[in-house]
Order: structure tokens, then C-alpha cells, then sequence
């Protein structure tokens, strides 16, 4: 991979020639992962409370670490199958809220818990609404306050049934949106070990994971006009991916450079990174569960 720096000021960046796709047969290769979901949720929490170290942020940070835990402690109550939609109409995403809101309001500080009082409190009519609100990408429709909260209970439904269906057939063509609920990615992980190099994008709603070849734009598929831009050095373990075609940018976590990083965690701990690759007028093609778009 070649790296030029940009002019003072700006941030570093990178060009890098397109790989050869991994071959199907690879016993290596899949098309589709889901981690497990216990696993993946303690990872996430550990990574936070590490990463909250000494960030300005710290106390946000923490707070996600806690929702992650909750979520891993209700998976035996998670259950469900079918669409969004159905998961909506049937209530159970309710419940698991009800639950998240019991289990959090003793940790947190009092302005989030005024909230999560709030939240439990809505008419069952207006919850429904917001839901379906958050659900359709209609982001700005929901208070930032109370919408992580919200995610978290339906991305623990919805990760928790793709997991109980069967893995549908995946032909060649690769998405820009989750081939399994079609929610948009967090980021694009660098996978080691077994998977050594591999691109995978990870969900935003299941927690699943999908492949696309290195080096291609996860948004429009072109190759032509990609730099990677990160703060301080070119070989940082988060850079924005950053698309000339369409404008479109999203991060890509390399574990090749730290086996400890983690989509979500690592994502939302850099959201100095998004602040500064929008103002060189990119925008972002994806989102975070906690940094939902306003």
C-alpha cells in the first residue's frame, strides 16, 4: 500500500491497489458471518471501558459498555423471528426495552435515567411510532436522548432471529447493506487468523457481518478514486475510507493492527475522525447504534 501525506492540516491518507477476491472454495471463505452474540457483546463492552480511558468522552463510553452488557445478560429472553415489521407489530422488542430500562436505570447517571424514565413512560401507541421511526431511517424523527436506548432493544430481537433462521444462499454479488435485514454497516473490519485480510462489513442491526472485496467502495462499488484518511499516522488501526465517485466515506477497522479492536467500540471512540472527513466534504454511508444520524 502506498501512503502520501496531505497538506498540513489535513489529514494523512493512502491509496491502495485492489487485491484478487478470495476464492469461494476457500474452507476460510463465507460470505456471511454471525458472531456469536454473547461473545461479540462482551468484547464490545471490555473494548469501551478500555478505550474510555482517558477520553473526552469517557462517560458516553462507559454508558455503551453498560447497554452492551444488559444486552448480553437478556439474550436468554431475546427470542423472536421474522421481519422488523412483524417483531414490532408482536411486541416482544417492548419487552426487551422494558427490561433494558430496568437493569440500567440503577447504574447511570440522573439525566439518563430522567430519560430512560421518559422512554418507559411513553403511550405504547407512541413507542410503536418511534420504533418504526428508527426502523425506517427516519432518524431525526426520534430524541437523540432516548434513541440508542431504543436501537439496543430492537438490535437485540433482530440479531437474536437471524441467528435462529436458517443462513439464506448468498450468490456473488456483494451489498452495500446488510443481505440479512438490510440495515447499513457500522464499519468494515480487517479480519486476522483463519480470515487473515479479509473485508467484512458489520450490521448496524443484526450484528452480522458480510464480505466485500478490499480496496472497492463498500457505498458504490467503485475502485478508482479511494484514499484513506486517519489522524496522525498511516498505519492508524481506524482510517475513513473515503470515496471520490460518490462522495461516500466509512471506516475501516484493521485487526491485523489490534486484535482488540471492535466495530461498534472502536467506531464510536473516533467520532473526532467522521467531524473531520465530513468537513473535507464526505459523507457517511453508514452509522453507529450509538451515534445514530440526526
Amino acid at each position: 500500500m502506498s501512503q502520501h501525506p496531505m497538506p498540513p492540516g489535513g489529514l494523512p491518507s493512502g491509496e491502495a491497489s485492489r487485491p484478487s477476491p478470495p476464492s469461494s472454495s476457500s474452507p476460510h471463505f463465507a460470505p456471511l458471518i454471525q458472531p456469536d452474540l454473547a461473545d461479540l457483546y462482551s468484547r464490545r463492552a471490555a473494548r469501551l471501558r478500555m478505550l474510555a480511558e482517558g477520553h473526552d468522552q469517557a462517560d458516553y463510553l462507559r454508558l455503551a459498555a453498560r447497554v452492551a452488557e444488559v444486552q448480553a445478560s437478556l439474550l436468554p429472553e431475546a427470542g423472536g423471528s421474522g421481519p422488523t415489521g412483524a417483531m414490532l407489530q408482536q411486541g416482544h422488542w417492548g419487552f426487551l426495552l422494558d427490561r433494558l430500562i430496568e437493569r440500567l436505570a440503577p447504574d447511570v447517571p440522573a439525566p439518563v435515567a430522567t430519560h430512560l424514565a421518559a422512554l418507559r413512560d411513553l403511550p405504547e401507541k407512541e413507542r410503536l411510532c418511534t420504533a418504526q421511526a428508527l426502523t425506517m431511517g427516519r432518524f431525526d424523527a426520534v430524541p437523540a436522548a432516548i434513541a440508542p436506548f431504543l436501537w439496543a432493544a430492537l438490535s437485540l430481537q433482530r440479531a437474536s432471529a437471524v441467528r435462529a433462521a436458517p443462513v439464506p444462499g448468498s450468490g456473488p454479488a456483494e451489498h452495500a447493506s446488510c443481505p440479512l435485514c438490510g440495515s447499513a454497516p457500522v464499519a468494515s473490519l480487517i479480519l486476522t487468523g483463519d480470515r487473515q485480510g479479509l473485508r467484512y462489513l458489520h450490521c448496524a442491526l443484526c450484528e452480522s457481518a458480510w464480505h466485500m472485496v478490499r480496496a472497492q467502495c463498500t457505498n458504490c462499488g467503485a475502485a478508482a478514486e479511494l484514499d484513506y484518511l486517519s489522524f496522525d499516522t498511516t498505519e492508524a488501526t481506524v482510517r475513513a475510507e473515503s470515496c471520490g465517485v460518490c462522495h461516500g466515506y466509512l471506516k475501516v477497522i484493521s485487526l491485523e493492527r489490534d486484535r482488540h479492536a471492535e466495530a461498534v467500540a472502536d467506531d464510536l471512540a473516533t467520532l473526532a475522525l467522521d467531524h473531520a472527513v465530513t468537513a473535507e466534504g464526505y459523507q457517511r454511508t453508514g452509522f453507529n447504534p450509538f451515534a445514530l444520524p440526526a
